[in-house]
């Protein structure tokens, strides 16, 4: 941790990203939010669960490697689920499941 909470430079970043050490630390961290989501996440046929995927994915703009957790195109419609529309109500599962691995910060006021 840093004490003078300065930000990293952005070449630090991108050096730091492409370690192994810390690629295989933070594919975990995807894995463990993969994996509460898939609790979390409503069982109609399970498609959803299923369907949940982590990828690595390089940036060549910031030269990071990332690691993103989402659905899957069988899933496309995950995010409706997640943030609910006009006729059905959120039933967030993704994003409580980052919060959780502190993959985000959760809102201001927000439950979770």
């Amino acid at each position: 941790m840093l004490s003078d909470r300065k930000p990293l430079r952005p070449e630090v970043l991108a050096a730091l990203s492409q370690v192994p050490e810390v690629a295989k630390a933070t594919r975990q961290v995807a894995n463990a939010i993969r994996r509460d989501a898939r609790r979390l996440a409503r069982k109609q046929t399970g498609n959803l669960r299923k369907n949940l995927q982590v990828e690595r994915v390089y940036d060549p703009q910031t030269r990071r490697v990332k690691f993103i957790v989402g659905w899957g195109p069988a899933a496309w419609y995950g995010w409706m689920v997640e943030a609910g529309t006009e006729d059905t109500p959120p039933a967030p599962h993704l994003v409580p499941a980052a919060i959780k691995n502190g993959a985000v910060t959760p809102p201001p006021g927000g439950d979770s």
